[in-house]
């Protein structure tokens, strides 16, 4: 499954419901949360190796954050790579 992440609130319960080979791709407003040493930085360092993590880079960028500013577990896709992802996983959840 692809969660789709857009806010920056409410991760806890994100967190709970996300299985093993799941995908997380946060864009718009989330990717804040992505910053080293946040809480949603530290929980994606510990459970990392349970499913792969995703930040959209037009977002990233557009809050003037880079692959220096985010934890390293985080991969940066474009939109060809969002595409790839979405078509990658047959089951979408998107989370506002």
């Amino acid at each position: 499954m692809l969660h789709i992440i857009s806010t920056s609130a409410g991760h806890e319960v994100l967190f709970a419901r996300i299985k093993k080979g799941d995908a997380l791709l946060f864009t718009g407003s989330a990717v804040l949360c992505l910053r080293k040493n946040s809480e949603a930085a530290k929980t994606i360092e510990t459970c990392g190796q349970q499913f792969q993590c995703f930040a959209l880079q037009t977002d990233l960028l557009a809050r003037g954050l880079n692959a220096d500013n985010i934890s390293t577990d985080i991969s940066i896709v474009d939109y060809p790579g969002f595409v790839t992802l979405t078509l990658a996983h047959e089951v979408i959840k998107s989370w506002k």
